[in-house]
């Protein structure tokens, strides 16, 4: 199985702005493939996701499934420790760099 995250943003959010290099940077971490969704670019998938505040991040399995949200109050090790663990449950193991 495969993770995937979706990083809803606004350029008006100066939290979105500043998080999003932090969201990168574990993305590539972790070998998890990251889809950065402006929400007044592409307003329809806010909300079929049901996105209603930025900055949201919604984990997803490969079947599309939502597995974990986090919104509006996260830190980067909430986010760290989450795709830890379910790398952990999953036994995903990480490529040494």
């Amino acid at each position: 199985m495969k993770i995937k995250a979706l990083y809803f943003k606004n350029d008006k959010c100066g939290v979105c702005i500043a998080f999003l290099p932090k969201m990168k940077r574990i993305s590539e971490e972790y070998s998890l493939e990251l889809e950065v969704v402006d929400v007044v670019e592409k307003p329809e998938i806010a909300g079929q996701n049901m996105v209603f505040t930025v900055p949201t991040i919604i984990f997803l399995d490969d079947e599309g499934n939502e597995l974990k949200r986090f919104a509006r109050n996260f830190s980067e090790f909430e986010i760290r420790e989450y795709i830890q663990r379910m790398y952990d449950i999953l036994g995903i193991e990480l490529d040494a760099k």
